[in-house]
């Protein structure tokens, strides 16, 4: 943002949080883990271990009936930044960026990697 600025760019940040969409199906994510699992090295395989997979596999099936199916949410963001006479810098789309994404993006980075 702040090196766009002396060139007149205006620049918004919208930060999307999960939405239902193909993208995020967890048949889809699964399926596509697995392939990706196979295709690498037994050496990186054996850093992260099986449990890995089961462990994130696990996850996205128990968030996915959370997240969001308003995809309108970040469309609407999008179009309010594009066409507002003064558009925010800061755009949130979805309950969960704004009780985790949000917070965390006002927190030094050390921080937010850690977390």
């Amino acid at each position: 943002r702040r090196e766009m600025h002396p060139f007149g760019v205006q620049v918004a940040i919208i930060e999307p949080g999960s939405f239902q969409t193909n993208l995020t199906d967890p048949r889809r994510m699964v399926e596509n883990l697995e392939q990706l699992w196979q295709k690498l090295p037994a050496e990186t395989q054996a850093a992260y271990g099986q449990g890995y997979i089961q462990s994130y596999t696990r996850t996205a099936v128990w968030l996915y009936p959370l997240i969001s199916t308003r995809l309108s949410l970040v469309t609407g963001a999008m179009e309010h930044a594009l066409l507002a006479r003064c558009p925010r810098s800061r755009y949130s789309a979805g309950w969960d960026s704004w009780l985790l994404f949000l917070p965390l993006s006002y927190c030094p980075t050390w921080l937010s990697d850690s977390f």
